[in-house]
């Protein structure tokens, strides 16, 4: 395989020339760079391939430079989509009139260019104006003595545009236009970035469809933004170059090609997608190792960061994940292995115990009286009389008391289904092996597949070992 390897760190550089080394690979291996020599002036690249009808593509090439300016300070916030749209349009009003007028496109003429801009309509009517301003006499020579003519028409809405709209905006709003593509680009004018790029060409993507590994010899820890910036320019070029391979002709696509990154988070952008979507049929495989989800979310940046981050990762159907101390990054690894229906065993021992006291206590009383009398006669007329009384009572006491205990034992056991994840979250981090001699120097990892199910594990996922 031919391909691209990005560097965060410098030790990386020469991680990867001695795999080169211990593979039989030094003669693929070029330095791009720091120590390589090399180098690879981008814009004259893309007119050689398309001409003045790839003028376009000249602009979403330095498009892809001032979104990575823009991801090494993420703080685009709302609103970035208009800032995006107004530098495209100030990109695409300018480049073809310089090419038109000199035949190449410089980033010093860019900037040049931009900034001798009109800053409003008396300006632009102004004949000292015109006498100074390097983008008043570009057009001039796009228009009445080109190296490469326009359509009149395309140069009518250039000249509109400086004068109709750009120098009727808000001062405050041009400004921020201007400055942001101006200061983005201005790195390419000096240094090791104008070595890199603007010089000549001794490199260009297609050589990795031949076997060359490229090493991005300027790690973003040592380049720092300038670093970031480059293999992000770099980057670019080369998954472009891929996804168009098939136009070529049949030796230039047979071999398959890679992108390595680790640390990609330094490296994302909103390309990253579409070329993950559909670089499988250009033979293209990309590997990218990153600590954790956050740091995708903090580098991408703005009001859709999580989403872009999972939208990215979603095209990448092998995933392995190592021990790992962050929440989120464990959960959204056990959400993306997923839930099975699995049977959670209850079990359930209790005692109890109660007692009852009771008393009862009474009292009853009864009295009475009675009389009587009685008269009787007997046959000679005598009469007789009888009388009786009497009282009676009575009375009665009782009491009473009782007491009881009683005291039960039961178990219950059983099972309840449910859908759970296949591996819990904390096991990520509680499970797999970090490596070093405290392990034998075995680092455990998931290894997830979507659509494969593996031999040994049943699953779409293996417990796997790698040696370090």
């Amino acid at each position: 395989m031919g391909g691209l390897v990005l560097c965060a760190k410098p030790e990386e550089v020469e991680q990867w020339c001695r795999y080169a080394a211990e593979n039989n690979r030094v003669e693929s291996t070029m330095l791009f760079g720091e120590r390589g020599g090399h180098g690879f002036n981008f814009i004259d690249y893309e007119l050689a391939r398309q001409g003045a009808s790839g003028i376009g593509s000249v602009v979403e090439c330095l498009m892809r430079i001032l979104e990575a300016a823009r991801l090494a300070h993420p703080n685009a916030g709302q609103g970035q989509q208009f800032w995006d749209d107004a530098m495209r349009q100030l990109l695409r009003n300018t480049i073809p009139a310089l090419y038109a007028a000199t035949g190449t496109v410089r980033m010093s003429d860019i900037t040049r260019f931009i900034s001798s801009a009109p800053m409003s309509l008396d300006q632009a009517h102004s004949t000292a104006w015109q006498g100074s301003s390097f983008m008043f006499s570009t057009m001039m020579a796009a228009e009445k003595n080109p190296v490469v003519r326009l359509d009149a028409q395309d140069l009518a809405k250039i000249g509109s545009y400086w004068h109709d709209e750009f120098a009727q905006l808000d001062p405050k709003t041009r400004s921020n236009i201007a400055i942001s593509v101006s200061t983005a680009l201005d790195r390419f004018n000096r240094g090791r970035l104008h070595t890199a790029f603007c010089t000549d060409t001794t490199f260009v993507p297609e050589m990795t469809f031949h076997g060359a590994v490229v090493i991005l010899d300027m790690s973003a820890l040592t380049w720092n933004e300038d670093g970031i910036i480059g293999q992000q320019l770099v980057k670019y070029m080369w998954q472009r170059a891929v996804l168009s391979r098939n136009a070529l002709a049949p030796q230039h696509r047979e071999r398959p090609v890679f992108l390595w990154a680790d640390e990609s988070q330094y490296f994302v952008n909103s390309y990253d997608t579409d070329f993950q979507s559909t670089c499988r049929g250009s033979r293209a495989c990309t590997v990218y190792l990153t600590q954790s989800l956050p740091t995708y979310y903090a580098k991408i940046g703005g009001e859709q960061a999580k989403h872009k981050a999972d939208m990215l990762l979603a095209n990448f159907v092998t995933k392995v994940f190592h021990n790992n101390a962050d929440p989120e990054t464990n959960r959204w690894a056990a959400d993306t292995i997923g839930r099975v229906l699995q049977q959670r065993a209850n079990y359930s021992e209790g005692t109890s115990n109660s007692r009852s006291r009771s008393m009862s206590e009474g009292e009853s009383s009864n009295w009475g009286a009675n009389a009587s009398v009685s008269v009787s006669r007997d046959a000679h007329g005598n009469y007789s009389t009888s009388s009786s009384s009497g009282t009676n009572w009575g009375g009665g006491e009782n009491l009473s008391r009782n007491r009881g205990a009683t005291r039960g034992d039961s178990t219950s056991s059983g099972y309840s289904e449910t859908m759970d994840y296949e591996i819990e979250p904390g096991a990520f981090s509680r499970i797999l092996k970090t490596g070093g001699p405290a392990n034998g120097n075995n680092v455990t990892a998931v290894w997830f597949q979507a659509g494969k199910v593996f031999r040994d594990s049943h699953r779409n996922y293996l417990l796997t070992r790698f040696v370090q």
